[in-house]
């Protein structure tokens, strides 16, 4: 069964299985008492593609609301370029405290025969990403990882490499829409470690009220999960949406056993971006938005990767000042 009603749990669904299963591969423990208080993420930048309606300084950009997202929350960002070589991606890893990929318009594949190929700058670039912070986690080094949107469903290909991982959807133009969680939203990480209370209210809201930005021409169908046993041994469903002609959708995810989540919907919209109508900007939207972003910074907290300050400071976000678009992106920051 799908659908099931936020306040309700399955009797048949036992918490301990869902918290047991985020449990570290390695049984790692996190000292509470030391946290990163200066937490540095890294965004994978996207291709600026030219039939888009917006015009970009640089060959690569990063959606300033991304990094504003991330800032709101007191973290620090690190654009990671798809130019960059694999030495460069190398370089930067194990000098950050996390990774976001974002939302946006990108090549997953190269057609070769039958077989899929990543292309070779975005998806390549992100399921090696994707690839280190497994790695990372499974040597005891708690690193976390969230997606959105086209991110969320890179998370889902880097797990599953098959064309058919991901499917067309009714997602355009932008639309809103409320979440059916399923049993194990209810103890997941996302929605109990920051505060249980808080979760359930955030849970409560994102289930009644029209706070999820979509924006969206493809995404994952539950079916999928069914079809292709990597996923559901990598991730739990936390939440099923509807694109706009009925078909169902999965809207956000946990890992089982690594620190990675996704959201198909756009929580920074509700905070950054004006530009389409259905973005929603009323209070408890907000309120939404600022806790996704403040319980991932939160995950950012719990590592202790060092990024001395003299290479630091020429790689910060600051040194490449957002243009102003005013398009489907409010503001970008573009990299050459």
């Amino acid at each position: 069964m799908w659908f099931l009603n936020l306040l309700l749990v399955a009797q048949s669904v036992s918490i301990q299985d869902f918290t047991e299963s985020f449990t570290p591969k390695n049984n790692q423990k996190l000292d509470s008492a030391s946290i990163n208080n200066a937490p540095v993420i890294g965004i994978l930048s996207l291709p600026v593609i030219p039939y888009e309606n917006f015009t970009v300084n640089g060959t690569t950009y990063i959606a300033s609301s991304y990094v504003k997202f991330l800032e709101m929350a007191g973290a620090r960002v690190v654009p990671i370029r798809i130019d960059h070589s694999y030495a460069e991606l190398d370089y930067l890893f194990p000098r950050l405290n996390g990774i976001l990929f974002t939302g946006g318009n990108a090549s997953m594949w190269i057609n070769s025969s039958s077989v899929p190929i990543y292309s070779p700058d975005y998806s390549a670039k992100g399921c090696y990403l994707y690839n280190l912070v497994k790695k990372a986690n499974d040597q005891g080094n708690f690193y976390p990882l969230w997606g959105t949107c086209l991110g969320f469903q890179l998370l889902h290909i880097c797990a599953n490499n098959q064309f058919a991982t991901y499917g067309n959807f009714n997602g355009e133009p932008p639309y809103t829409q409320i979440h059916n969680f399923t049993s194990a939203a209810a103890v997941s990480k996302i929605f109990t470690e920051l505060s249980l209370q808080f979760g359930q209210q955030i849970m409560n809201i994102m289930a009644t009220q029209n706070v999820s930005l979509l924006s969206h021409y493809h995404g994952i169908s539950p079916s999928t999960y069914q079809q292709f046993p990597n996923l559901p041994e990598m991730y739990n469903i936390l939440s099923i949406m509807h694109d706009r002609s009925g078909s169902p959708f999965v809207g956000m995810i946990e890992a089982r056993n690594y620190p990675i989540w996704g959201t198909q919907f756009h929580p920074e919209k509700n905070l950054y971006e004006w530009n389409q109508v259905a973005t929603p900007h009323f209070y408890n939207a907000v309120v939404m938005a600022t806790y996704m972003a403040n319980f991932f910074v939160s995950q950012a907290r719990k590592n202790f990767n060092v990024f001395p300050q003299n290479e630091l400071t020429p790689l910060l976000i600051y040194n490449w000042p957002p243009q102003f678009i005013d398009a489907y992106f409010i503001t970008v920051n573009g990299f050459y």
